[in-house]
């Protein structure tokens, strides 16, 4: 049977995860078509999944790791019917029957070629042998063939029973989910410097470790538990890779001059010469923000407001990062402010 290169299906089918999370909330109203996520490992295709639908639509999501069943298995045990004299097929636990919901196909393209088979019915009628997936909406992702990643080209009929979707990497929106899920300062500082937003995803298919989205994601953790020191160094070689987190450690020289952000949350107007060491302030007076209370949150985010509306020219398009990252903290709050003096600063700038 031919196969399917994703590489080749996928090259103008790129969305931002913004625009993923659209299309399968459109098929997932209608029920149709059956979506696969494609993309390098590390990207982001399951946190996608959950966040569009376990976060904001609080549905459930049953993660099926297609690479740990058998064929036979999809259709349940088989025992005996002493009566009938046949074999009938019985459900496994852990295959999921519900009114509503996602059945999470993860590396679909991992799987044997006998496993991919074995899917096509449930991908296109819900059902194998004793599983009837009821009301659950059926989405796969996996890695594409070209990043060597252990994924194959899906067999052409498995191929025609899903919309491909290619997964793009976007900063801008890998840093509202960074400031959302607490993603260390020190990493969304660094991440957000043009030297730095390259390293955001650097999967290369020849190296064993590498600096994607999910990789930094455990370099913020290894901030939180270690602060500093050797050991975090080698944590973070770990992580994501000694080239990486050699330019990481090399530019924290700029997040150590970073001036007491108290004082300017007290009001003080400080802004620092150097470019990278204002990146700095930016996410560390984001991450501060975050930490208020809600009833100390309009302060807090006015007094920042006021801040960046005095910026000097050179740091402008901070000023406009800052602005978009307390709005997207807490819309709400931020459209409250007294923004006058902030819209004149900032005419073009859509929130």
């Amino acid at each position: 049977m031919p196969k399917v290169k994703s590489s080749e299906l996928n090259e103008s089918l790129s969305l931002k995860p913004s625009e993923l999370s659209t299309v399968l909330k459109a098929f997932y109203g209608q029920r149709k078509p059956k979506p696969i996520l494609l993309g390098s490992p590390g990207c982001g295709k399951s946190s996608l999944v959950y966040q569009t639908f376990r976060e904001n639509m609080k549905l459930p999501v049953f993660v099926f790791q297609a690479t740990l069943y058998d064929p036979v298995e999809l259709k349940g045990l088989p025992v005996y019917d002493k009566e009938k004299n046949i074999s009938k097929f019985i459900r496994f636990e852990d295959m999921p029957q519900e009114k509503a919901g996602i059945l999470f196909i993860d590396d679909l393209p991992h799987a044997p070629t006998q496993t991919q088979n074995a899917f096509m019915r449930i991908i296109l009628e819900g059902i194998a042998g004793a599983w009837d997936i009821g009301g659950l909406f059926p989405i796969a992702a996996g890695n594409r063939s070209i990043d060597r990643a252990g994924a194959k080209d899906l067999q052409t009929a498995m191929a025609n029973r899903f919309c491909f979707l290619n997964f793009q990497i976007d900063y801008e929106e890998w840093r509202k989910w960074g400031i959302s899920h607490d993603i260390a300062p020190e990493i969304l500082a660094y991440l957000g410097t043009p030297m730095g937003r390259e390293w955001l995803d650097k999967f290369d298919a020849s190296q064993q470790i590498n600096a994607t989205p999910r990789s930094w994601e455990f370099a913020s953790d290894c901030f939180k538990a270690l602060k500093s020191g050797s050991i975090l160094r080698t944590a973070l070689y770990g992580c994501i890779g000694l080239e990486a987190a050699s330019k990481l450690l090399a530019w924290m020289k700029y997040y150590e001059k970073m001036p007491d952000l108290q004082k300017i949350i007290a009001g003080k107007n400080i802004y620092p010469e150097e470019l990278d060491v204002m990146y700095a302030v930016v996410s560390g007076l984001v991450a501060i923000a975050k930490s208020f209370a809600n009833t100390k949150k309009t302060a807090i985010f006015q007094r920042l407001i006021d801040y960046v509306t005095e910026i000097p020219d050179t740091f402008v398009e901070l000023g406009a990062l800052l602005s978009n990252d307390l709005c997207h903290l807490d819309t709400e709050t931020f459209l409250k402010l007294n923004n006058d003096k902030w819209s004149e600063r900032y005419p073009d700038l859509l929130i």
